[in-house]
């Protein structure tokens, strides 16, 4: 959420509810801070520069406090949830008249107040980024099973993690390891229809429907499993929808497969940086540097040297002169963590977060932060 922090106020003489909504956000990729107090006092609420998350314990004996909640919810920032022990119908039609969004029961469990949590915050996907900060990050290759998804994926995710910005990873690859499957997700909207049916004029409407990466502040377009029909889009529709995404995502990033040739125009033609992935071996070294030359003879690129192990049959050097481009960056070689990121469908800083390719994406996303 850009230049926009989360508040969580929580008023309540119970110490354990500030404590469980503490532990239900962990691990969340934006910041936020929580405020606990025993005593509702609208003027405590005062930061108009974040967005406030108003946690507000009532019952019967404290219902004259529903007379100061107009004054708080009539603030576009702000977003009142009332919490109760008390099974009262009456308590909860007057909260809503006053203009609250959420009754929870008490105790909350995760679940629950997840939902609720994440419904509005999915709502500052309305607000709209500086369109001059917007950068657009697309990762290639000629080259099969070089890990260009796997890069696609784990770059995202630590872009988000590392700006706490929102994040869009667009999934235009047509081969069955997607995304989707990467990650073990259900898709309701594949990457062909979401672009279709997004336009300028809806899309503060359609982006908040984007399947959100474990309440992070990535978000993710991708083909379901089994569908391949992006070669139906159009040039004017790609360069439509990364335009229009512009306009309320920090970063794109794009898995982009090579054999689209409309698509493959209009994604590169509008990108910031372009991450070209290739492995060690002097037979990819030869058929990538073909493509290279074609595709990218006069369009600046950065060679990837993924799954690298010091005793692979090339060498950085020879490679570089094979392709006729210095390699800028290395990931590698971790079969254990990217083995078990495949087979649990999560990212590799869920899975090994001190290890030495965790660390290596960290590096890469730094540099895209600070010189992209």
């Amino acid at each position: 959420m850009d230049k926009k922090k989360i508040k969580i106020y929580v008023f309540d003489q119970e110490d354990v509810t500030a404590t469980l909504i503490e532990n239900y956000l962990h691990g969340v990729t934006f910041d936020f801070e929580i405020l606990k107090f025993n005593l509702f006092d609208k003027n405590l609420i005062n930061d108009k520069d974040s967005i406030n998350f108003v946690f507000v314990d009532i019952s019967k004996r404290n219902i004259a406090l529903l007379k100061q909640i107009p004054d708080i919810v009539s603030v576009p920032n702000n977003i009142v949830m009332f919490m109760s022990s008390e099974e009262d119908t009456d308590l909860y039609v007057q909260a809503v008249r006053v203009g609250v969004k959420e009754f929870l029961k008490k105790p909350f469990v995760r679940a629950d107040f997840l939902s609720v949590f994440s419904k509005y915050y999915n709502e500052a996907l309305k607000i709209e980024v500086k369109k001059t900060s917007s950068k657009v990050i697309s990762v290639t290759s000629f080259e099969k099973g070089s890990g260009k998804t796997f890069f696609a994926i784990n770059i995202a995710r630590e872009l988000a993690g590392l700006t706490k910005q929102r994040v869009l990873l667009i999934d235009f690859n047509d081969n069955l390891n997607n995304v989707a499957l990467s990650l073990d997700m259900d898709i309701a909207y594949d990457t062909k229809s979401f672009i279709k049916n997004t336009t300028s004029e809806n899309a503060k409407n359609q982006f908040p429907k984007l399947y959100n990466y474990k309440n992070s502040s990535m978000y993710i377009v991708s083909n379901g499993v089994y569908k391949s029909d992006i070669r139906h889009l159009s040039h004017s529709d790609v360069v439509d929808f990364i335009k229009t995404a512009k306009r309320f995502f920090r970063y794109i990033v794009i898995d982009a497969n090579i054999s689209m040739d409309e698509i493959h125009d209009a994604i590169f033609s509008h990108t910031d940086c372009v991450f070209y992935t290739i492995t060690a071996s002097i037979s990819s070294a030869e058929r990538n540097k073909r493509y290279i030359e074609s595709a990218f003879d006069k369009r600046p690129i950065k060679i990837l040297l993924n799954k690298f192990r010091l005793k692979d049959e090339a060498k950085i050097n020879d490679i570089e002169s094979f392709i006729g481009r210095d390699i800028a960056f290395k990931i590698p070689m971790n079969l254990s963590v990217t083995l078990g990121s495949n087979a649990k469908g999560k990212t590799i800083r869920e899975i090994s977060p001190d290890s030495d390719i965790v660390k290596a994406y960290n590096k890469i996303a730094k540099y895209i932060i600070s010189r992209v």
